[in-house]
Parts: C-alpha cells; structure tokens; sequence
C-alpha cells in the first residue's frame, strides 16, 4: 500500500511527511470511489437542477409529500400570493352569484403603487366578478371588500384567514389583512404557503379563476358606465412571458419587503405539484418552479400500490417479514389506504426499490381501525415516500401483532437534491481504520529509531 525507498546502508527510513501523503492519497481514493458509487445510484435520473431561491417548496399536490425543498419553515412575508387565501374563503362561504357593495373603506385601503381596479364607493360586482379582480389583476381593493362581506369587518376575516390556516396545518402562518400588504404580524412559508396553494388546487372553482387564459370583461355597473378588461399578471400560462405548457395557473405577489414571490401549479399524467417560492427575484421564481416541474413530471410516474401486485409472493407478507409477527396468517391479506401511491423515477420498477418497515405498538387490529406498520420506499439513495400498512381481516376477527419497534407519527419526507452527496460512511470509516492499522505501527517504529539514534550524539 505504502511504497517506501530503501534508506542508505540498506535501511528503510519513512518520513512523516511521505507517510501523511500516501494516507491522504489513500483516502482521496476512497472517497472518490464512494462517490462514484453514489453517482451510479441515481443513472436513472438526470442532473437535478440548479435552483436559484434560497426560501422554495415543491409539494406532490394529491399526498401532501414535500418533493424538494430549501428553507421551507423560514417565516418570509407572502405579498400578493395572501389573496389566495381570501379567494378559497370566499369561494367556500358565499355563492358566485353573491353581490358585493364595496364600501369607502375597501376604497380607501389601496395606497398609491398598490394593485387595484379602480372601484367605487358603494359599487356592486358580483363575488364571481369580484374573485376575477382579485386573482387576474391582483387587485387590494377588491380584496378589503370580499373581506368586509365574509367576515363582517376585515378584522374578522382575517380570524377566519388563521383559523383555516391552521386547520390545513400551516401553523407558522398569521395573517393580518385580507390583501397582503407587509405587516410584522403578516408572515408565512414557503411550506405553509404550498399547503395553502395545495388547498387552492383542490377548488374546482379557483383553479378555473386562476389558470384563465382570455381577457375577463367587466361590463356596466351601477356607478360605472365603462366596460373593463383584465388579463391575468401570472406569466406562465399560453401567451405569457414564461409560457409552460403543464401549468394549471398560480398566483404572483411582491413588495420591497417580501421579494418577489410565486405559488404556481403543474399537472401531467395524473401528477399534480404545488410550487412555493418566496423572497426571490422576479424571473427566478418562474425559471425555478419551470425547472422543478420538468424535473419531475418528466422523469417520475405514479405507482399505484394496490396495482402492482403489493400482496403477490414478489412483495407480500414474507417480503414485509411480517409473517411471524401475527397470530395466524391464514384468512389476512395487507392493504394500503385507497389509492395510495409513491412517485418513482419513470425507469424504474417496484423491485427496484429498498422497502423499510416500521411495526406499531402492539395492539389488536381488525379492518381498517389502524395502521399496522408503515412502510417508506427508497430507491438506492432517493427517499420516494411511505405508505400506512393495514390488516385485512378476511374471517371477520382480530389480529395481534408483535412489535418490532414503534410507529412514529406521520411525517413529511423531504427530498433535497440541491448539491447532494452520498457517501458510503461505512467504507469510508473501514478504510480509514484499516489504513491506522497499517500507519500506526510504521510511526512507532520510526520514533523509536529516533530516538535510538539521538542515544548515539550526547
């Protein structure tokens, strides 16, 4: 391993410095070859890509899964995206067809350089062409009024704009007013804000308002003779700046303190993804979302796991090594919850993955009362997800299963490829230990010889 010239006399004289060099070579080696490794792992999967904003979350929109993310718990000021929170509360209290009087006060709550459409003291639109304002043109007036007409006074509504945020389980947001604008008590994150957007993809209703490609009109009113048209501001449907042909609308927001801001979402071959960015620039926020939702769409399918013969011999109680934790097997079969799925890599198969089991507390089990264990999927390296494990039970009775360990509670698995590097800490620790095994010796050895020869020269 080491190579070490004969001394003169016939000798073999080491120094410390050849010995430090053949270890550090040593090591460099070794690393380079777990690296190497690593980068075999992920063969199936292009390079990730190179993500500009520092406060991002991409969110699998069906199962809530965190798909990649940067500073997702960071508490940044939302800006103009806040007003999806105000549409989703109307839209769920109030009919379309609703008519809004827009007090002075909705009037006066636009400053100047803020977003608005102009509205009237004592103006009527309908909550449908009002919700049409608020997301198209990003508008604050209109906001303040859907507020006063939801939730009595803006005050109120901002109570029900925290209180429906803490029932999606965004808890480390508060909002303070119904538009945006910054206020210190006005904050969420780019996880929160995913979550809010993943509600607002769920609404048949909002997601028709948000993606709308042609120009709304707004004919007379009762104190406007005028007709008006609005486009939408979000620049990554057909004909803006940023056109992306999987979009399904997205809302923009930005102020001097918030940055340029961004919730946006994505649908192709039944994967539907909720992007969050906050605190950005203002092409980044799309170039980055674009280049999350390439990433994935393009190179991920969903895996159904109730498709893909989870209960055949290929991966069923044996493979689970769940057999023996059980009363009985005869009469059992496992199941997930309806359509449970995972996103795996497009070219790769369900054997592929490495499928790791957590058991519950020992507990008696029957139907679908509680999960059995959990299950989570990685292939090689790349976490892909988990899934709860339930007993089937085929006789109507019970099953007690053993304990292998405890079940913690469900949690989010994050998937943050920004400049990752797996290394086999195994190897490496092996080698190294091998390689002291080697050295240590060789030190001793020549310490000694010094002195040794230092005992020659008084």
């Amino acid at each position: 391993l080491l190579f070490v010239p004969p001394a003169e006399g016939g000798g073999m004289e080491i120094s410390m410095k050849k010995i430090i060099a053949s270890t550090l070579t040593f090591i460099y080696i070794m690393c380079h070859l777990s690296l190497c490794r690593a980068a075999d792992n992920n063969d199936i999967l292009p390079e990730f890509p190179d993500i500009k904003s520092q406060y991002i979350v991409l969110m699998d929109a069906d199962s809530g899964e965190v798909l990649y993310q940067r500073n997702m718990d960071k508490k940044c000021y939302p800006a103009s995206t806040t007003k999806m929170m105000t549409a989703l509360l109307t839209i769920e209290n109030t009919s379309m067809s609703d008519v809004v009087t827009y007090s002075k006060a909705a009037v006066d709550s636009v400053s100047p350089g803020d977003a608005n459409v102009g509205i009237a003291v004592g103006e009527q639109l309908t909550v449908e062409q009002s919700l049409y304002c608020l997301m198209l043109r990003s508008a604050n007036d209109v906001a303040y009024g859907l507020a006063e007409y939801v939730g009595g006074t803006a005050s109120g509504f901002a109570s029900m704009m925290n209180d429906k945020a803490a029932a999606l389980g965004a808890v480390s947001t508060h909002f303070s007013n119904p538009s945006g604008l910054t206020n210190e008590f006005h904050y969420s994150t780019p996880y929160d804000m995913a979550l809010i957007g993943r509600a607002c993809f769920n609404n048949k209703t909002l997601v028709n308002i948000m993606s709308y490609t042609g120009v709304y009109k707004i004919g007379k009113t009762n104190t406007n003779n005028n007709i008006r048209y609005y486009t939408h501001r979000f620049q990554m449907l057909k004909g803006g700046e940023y056109e992306y042909r999987y979009s399904k609308g997205g809302k923009t927001g930005y102020t001097d303190a918030a940055g340029n801001c961004l919730v946006s979402f994505a649908e192709k071959d039944g994967i539907r993804l909720v992007c969050s960015v906050m605190n950005s620039t203002a092409s980044g926020r799309y170039t980055d979302s674009i280049a999350l939702f390439d990433y994935y769409l393009n190179n991920y399918r969903k895996c159904y796991l109730d498709d893909n013969n989870m209960s055949s011999s290929s991966f069923g109680l044996d493979a689970l090594d769940i057999t023996y934790k059980m009363t009985s097997t005869n009469g059992y079969s496992i199941e997930f919850d309806d359509g449970a799925y995972i996103l795996v890599p497009s070219n790769a198969s369900i054997s592929d993955l490495t499928k790791i089991v957590t058991y519950a507390d020992n507990a008696a089990y029957s139907g679908k009362s509680g999960g059995f264990a959990c299950i989570s999927f990685y292939y090689k390296n790349l976490p892909l997800g988990n899934s709860t494990i339930y007993i089937k039970d085929n006789k109507n009775s019970s099953v007690t299963p053993g304990t292998n360990g405890v079940m913690t509670e469900e949690t989010h698995i994050t998937i943050n490829k920004d400049k990752t590097i797996y290394i086999n800490i195994f190897v490496l620790i092996g080698a190294v230990a091998g390689l002291s095994l080697i050295i240590v010796p060789v030190v001793i050895r020549v310490k000694n010889r010094r002195r040794h020869r230092r005992g020659f020269h008084f």
